[in-house]
């Protein structure tokens, strides 16, 4: 009985080791992959915010002298009437007005600064691009003039 009591406690005495041991390595091997995921989050944020600044830097939204050049304006309020009334011109039958290509209409718009719009256009199985001007004049109203533009082949 003494042997059977003695066997059960080293038994138990080497489970516990085994047990300490693997839980010792488990814990800092999961402590290592999660430091690790973090790094490569903390990489993966930093290049999406940099890739964005990139993005915005060309944008009116985010650029303070072409704002400080619409000082009579609030440019959050501005930028989403002056796209309405551009996108106003798309319901012409023979398309908008500012794309020199037949039955063509303006889909996405993007303000670069206080006076160029780029713009992606659609038709019936092409696209393009247009790069407008615009001009806030003192009766409120808005004028634009195509500048450029770029048509893709179809494919």
């Amino acid at each position: 009985m003494k042997k059977l009591v003695l066997y059960g406690l080293i038994f138990s005495v080497l489970l516990n080791i085994f047990q300490y041991m693997y839980s010792t390595k488990k814990f800092n091997f999961d402590e290592n992959r999660a430091e690790k995921f973090k790094v490569k989050m903390t990489d993966s944020i930093a290049k999406i915010v940099a890739e964005k600044e990139e993005g915005d830097y060309f944008s009116l939204a985010y650029d303070e002298k072409a704002q400080d050049y619409l000082e009579d304006y609030d440019v959050q309020k501005l930028m989403p009437q002056v796209k309405e009334k551009l996108m106003d011109l798309n319901s012409n039958p023979t398309g908008n007005k500012l794309i020199p290509y037949d039955n063509m209409v303006i889909n996405k718009v993007r303000f670069l600064n206080h006076r160029w719009i780029i713009a992606d256009f659609t038709g019936d199985s092409n696209w393009g691009e247009v790069i407008l001007k615009y001009f806030l004049e003192k009766d409120g109203s808005v004028t634009f003039e195509t500048a450029e533009t770029v048509m893709y082949p179809q494919q």
